[in-house]
């Protein structure tokens, strides 16, 4: 198969495996999700086979139409041809694809199953991930992910799958799952790759369309789905600073504010007051996404207000605890003159088992090393940040750190 007819596939696999999937079970009336994964996968593997030789006009239109015909086939027996229109319209199936897709979302995160689980089939099934990129993100291995979707679809067959009925839109559980799901996708989607361009941009849209969905749709906690929303957007006005004329990563204080969206981040910072108007309570993603406002809305780095920044982080940290939220509340801090303060939670998460051996804490205590000129402790610092994981552009900012170090010896 050529390049070009690979591409192709592959994109089309992203942006409509989950559609192809929820179309399959809206229009079918097959309930089973391991046999509608199965067609999907066929008309794939037709597709990779046929499409070097012709490619379709309409290559999307084209799947659903062969995965309708493949559906159609393998039910004719059952006396089940009623369910399928006698013309196929790809508009019109369409129409509610977001509502369809996010129903059989809530549908696959039943509370029966663990929030592992849930995300591992929501990242499969929903967004098309293949396995070796969930495998990836969620930092195991292939074969882990491969059994928990058998085991997955093996414990479903013992459920009655009824897509047809209401789906409670508010359900809390259900919602913050959906919630950390989306945040998940989103944060993969927008790491930098490493051609510098993001991640996977298809992943973060289909991050926004649910969330705008939901949105629509009124759902109760509209507030906290605005939060989230917001903080999306200031994080994709922000992207085009992250790298330099020659494709190097730049740090904050140095990134070019005048390219960020400005009309983004009205948009945002819209929702985020719509956010607070309409939420109970203060949540995790309305923290960050003030957080985010803070800087996003500051006219130089120098006039970020970091005590404001700090105390919030010291909020999320009290709310949802995490390392790396305690590791930007040390940075806060340290960025506003509380340096001793800083140090303190540095320690702190030096002792921590799983985050002394992450880069970003190694490239910290560099800088502090840095400023209190000790020069040697600050290149040790930075030559354990390059053993730990780390991406390709990170590897050279980081040794791009080294030899300016060697410069000032």
């Amino acid at each position: 198969m050529d390049n070009g007819t690979t591409a192709i596939l592959a994109k089309l696999y992203r942006n409509h495996f989950g559609k192809l999937l929820s179309n399959l079970i809206y229009h079918t009336g097959i309930k089973d999700i391991a046999v509608c994964e199965d067609i999907v996968q066929e008309a794939f593997a037709i597709a990779a086979e046929k499409w070097p030789q012709e490619l379709p006009t309409h290559p999307e239109a084209w799947l659903y139409k062969t995965i309708r015909n493949m559906a159609y086939t393998s039910l004719k027996n059952a006396d089940r041809k009623r369910l399928f229109e006698e013309t196929y319209q790809i508009a019109d199936l369409e129409v509610d694809n977001e509502q369809q897709l996010l129903k059989v979302l809530y549908v696959c995160i039943r509370s029966a199953f663990s929030p592992k689980i849930q995300l591992v089939v929501a990242l499969r099934y929903i967004n098309g991930l293949q396995v070796k990129r969930i495998a990836a993100l969620l930092g195991t291995d292939e074969d882990t992910i491969s059994k928990i979707l058998y085991r997955w679809r093996s414990q479903s067959k013992n459920h009655q799958w009824n897509f047809d009925q209401e789906v409670d839109f508010n359900n809390e559980p259900q919602l913050k799952m959906v919630l950390k799901i989306v945040y998940v996708m989103f944060t993969e989607g927008f790491r930098l790759s490493a051609k510098g361009a993001l991640t996977d941009q298809a992943l973060c849209e289909d991050a926004l369309s649910i969330l705008q969905t939901l949105i629509k749709m009124k759902v109760k906690a509209a507030g906290e789905v605005k939060a989230l929303y917001a903080l999306m957007l200031y994080h994709l006005a922000r992207a085009c600073s992250r790298l330099n004329d020659i494709d190097e990563l730049v740090e904050l204080a140095q990134q070019d504010r005048s390219c960020w969206n400005k009309e983004m981040i009205a948009v945002a910072n819209t929702y985020l007051l719509e956010s607070k108007r309409e939420a109970q309570k203060e949540t995790p993603y309305q923290i960050e996404a003030a957080i985010a406002y803070l800087h996003t809305t500051a006219a130089t780095f120098d006039a970020i207000n970091w005590s404001q920044i700090a105390v919030l982080y010291a909020k999320l940290q009290q709310l949802n605890p995490s390392p790396f939220t305690l590791l930007n509340h040390a940075a806060a801090l340290y960025l506003g003159k509380k340096h001793e303060d800083a140090i303190r939670l540095l320690e702190q998460l030096s002792a921590n088992k799983f985050f002394k051996n992450h880069h970003l804490l190694h490239c910290f205590w560099a800088k502090v090393y840095k400023d209190q000129h000790e020069l040697a402790k600050a290149l040790r610092s930075y030559q354990q940040a390059l053993h730990c994981q780390v991406s390709p552009l990170e590897a050279q900012f980081i040794q791009k750190k080294i030899a300016e170090i060697h410069l000032l010896n």
